[in-house]
């Protein structure tokens, strides 16, 4: 009896030992392989903004709107497209900046449409601008109609309330 108990005594301590090595394997192959889904969709990532392109991704516009400004910017290479954009604004006193970078073709034109559907605000530009601005007073600015035919160059408008 005493060597049967014996023999049972170290078959489980083998097999917990066993079980033991055997659980471990299965965690670290479960870490290794989230590690690697984790690596794989969520470190790389194509078009990567550099340091020379600050506003985004080529032909991707990107809209800012708060309570009191609106800002548009693109970085366009030969886009054709018309946008009518609410301003979502509700100010009767406002600055409007538009600035044209790195131009190299085409042409956007800009219209500020107001409340009872005025046109605030028209201009069209064919080159590099820096800080043309207008002032726009007791009217809302309500809408941004944005046409850019063949355009290629860094494009930038901000309304904000004026003081």
């Amino acid at each position: 009896m005493l060597f049967r108990d014996n023999i049972f005594f170290n078959w489980q301590l083998f097999s917990s030992k066993m079980f033991y090595k055997r659980n471990i394997f299965f965690v670290i192959s479960i870490r290794a392989l989230l590690t690697l889904v984790i690596f794989t969709f969520f470190s790389c990532r194509e078009n990567i903004l550099s340091s020379k392109n600050p506003i985004g991704n080529i032909n991707e516009p990107i809209k800012t709107k708060s309570f009191d400004s609106y800002t548009f910017e693109i970085n366009a290479s030969k886009i054709t497209f018309n946008e009518t954009d609410d301003t979502e604004l509700n100010i009767t006193r406002a600055d409007v900046l538009v600035s044209v970078k790195n131009y190299s073709s085409g042409i956007v034109s800009i219209t500020v449409i107001g409340d009872n559907k005025l046109n605030l605000y028209s201009l069209s530009f064919t080159g590099n601008t820096t800080g043309q601005s207008a002032k726009i007073t007791n009217h809302v600015p309500e809408k941004v109609k944005l046409e850019f035919r063949n355009f290629s160059g860094n494009f930038k408008l901000r309304i904000s309330k004026s003081n």
